[in-house]
């Protein structure tokens, strides 16, 4: 019984890590696509990957464009708490702690102000949804 216990357990972290590299595909994917629409730059790919702060108004676009295509950003680029939460419950591999966390830090960042200039809008949230990873030492998957 406990080696069909331990199997269950490789199983499950094997499937977490699969899921989160088809995450992490995907997500290299919509940043592809939303570089060339919005005209970014492969170091602006590469410094939202980093989670460095937007250093222009094509970086921040870039962001927005990125949020909105996951479906985390609704039409007026306020944040969709449920899909954030359904996207920690699909790579979380049924880790609760994870799963609290990233649900803790969505709340924290659900009221950022949604406004009018969805890059603009867009770049606060990123910016409010990693500095709260940092503060809650929360790994975010890319």
């Amino acid at each position: 019984m406990k080696y069909f216990v331990v199997f269950l357990f490789i199983c499950g972290l094997a499937t977490s890590y699969a899921q989160l590299e088809e995450v992490v595909k995907k997500a290299q994917k919509i940043a592809g696509d939303c570089k060339e629409e919005v005209g970014a730059t492969d170091a602006d790919v590469e410094a939202m990957f980093k989670h460095e702060p937007a250093g222009n108004d094509k970086a921040k676009c870039l962001n927005a464009c990125v949020l909105k295509n996951f479906g985390f950003l609704d039409a007026d680029n306020k944040l969709v708490k449920d899909v954030g939460v359904d996207f920690l419950k699909s790579i979380s591999g049924g880790d609760a702690d994870y799963e609290k966390l990233g649900t803790e830090i969505l709340d924290a960042c659900k009221d950022t102000p949604a406004g009018g200039n969805n890059c603009e809008t867009s770049e606060a949230l990123r910016t409010c949804l990693i500095e709260k990873s940092q503060e809650k030492g929360f790994k975010l998957p890319f």
